[in-house]
């Protein structure tokens, strides 16, 4: 009954332009039933002429499961949401409070081996170099976990960033891998983009990390490049090195939290940079994927989305 007033006027609108398209775009719609209970409907409207005129052919469906399950489906993403807040919370707070125990550990450990060098045998000192080792992979875990965690949780609001001075930031923290490598970086003309500046240098720091972690022998080349994919609507960047590559059946892994493809001792690492790659992405609306051949060379590609965002202020050279 409530829809009852406007709807004549609605209706001498529609068949002044009639064309098929679904009634009360934008509103919810309902039936009523003989007992007097409402239930939510989909109604198409397709105009017809015919010999004896026009008509106006309505499909009306009813929708009252699809509402159902959508509703669950909205209710389980809240609840889910929720939990990832409070696990990623977690993981802050775990792995930001185990930080002091491994420091004392680790001083404990070496005031051992400085106090008592002399006294202890051969065994003594190789049980004393495979727990600060430990402890050292355990420290870069920590340390890891907490980027992974403050992608979302210590999260700064988009701002117009020039994509070269994010690379150029995350090259000078590598400064010292890339001269000690023999290294060459080559960057194009990159664009500004809206986005988070802090975790887009994280994320250039992971990939070029990445690059000069699995070189080969060949001197290395890392060459960064962007396009723009107009259809889409994206900006498609490219982290292409001539590395040691990696094997098709591996592609999908590489992205999951933890998981190596190499040993700890021939390669160190913990298998969550990649990890944290996918998720800064994903927090800018983009996507990331993996294009390599073994020993050859790989290239990370992600998109972030085309914005005409004011200009950014002027970065100065490092």
């Amino acid at each position: 009954q409530r829809f009852r007033d406007r709807h004549p006027g609605l209706r001498t609108q529609y068949l002044g332009a009639p064309q098929a398209r679904r009634m009360g775009q934008g509103r919810d719609l309902y039936g009523l039933r003989r007992d007097g209970s409402e239930f939510p409907v989909e109604i198409g409207l397709n105009p017809v002429t015919t010999d004896e005129g026009s008509f106006v052919l309505a499909a009306i469906v009813d929708i009252t499961e699809r509402t159902r399950q959508a509703d669950a489906l909205r209710i389980a993403n809240e609840a889910l949401e929720r939990s990832n807040i409070e696990l990623q919370r977690f993981a802050y707070v775990a792995s930001h409070d185990l930080q002091t125990p491994m420091r004392s550990i680790a001083s404990f450990v070496e005031l051992l081996q400085i106090t008592y060098h002399d006294q202890l045998d051969a065994r003594a000192h190789d049980w004393i170099r495979r727990t600060r080792e430990s402890v050292t992979q355990l420290q870069t875990l920590v340390r890891d976990l907490l980027e992974y965690s403050r992608v979302d949780s210590q999260a700064h609001p988009f701002e117009p960033v020039r994509f070269d001075a994010v690379v150029r930031d995350a090259a000078t923290l590598l400064d010292a891998s890339i001269r000690e490598a023999g290294a060459e970086l080559v960057c194009d003309e990159l664009p500004t983009v809206s986005g988070d500046r802090s975790q887009l240098v994280q994320l250039m720091l992971n990939l070029l990390g990445n690059a000069l972690k699995y070189r080969a022998d060949r001197p290395l080349r890392v060459h960064v490049s962007a396009t723009e994919s107009v259809p889409r609507g994206e900006w498609v960047f490219a982290v292409r090195d001539n590395g040691r590559g990696i094997a098709a059946r591996h592609h999908h892994q590489v992205f999951e939290i933890f998981k190596r493809l190499h040993h700890h001792k021939d390669i160190p690492g913990t298998g969550i940079g990649l990890a944290v790659c996918r998720r800064v992405i994903h927090r800018h609306g983009g996507r990331i994927w993996l294009e390599s051949e073994q020993g050859v060379g790989s290239t990370f590609l992600f998109t972030i989305p085309v914005h005409e965002p004011a200009a950014a202020p002027e970065q100065p050279a490092p």
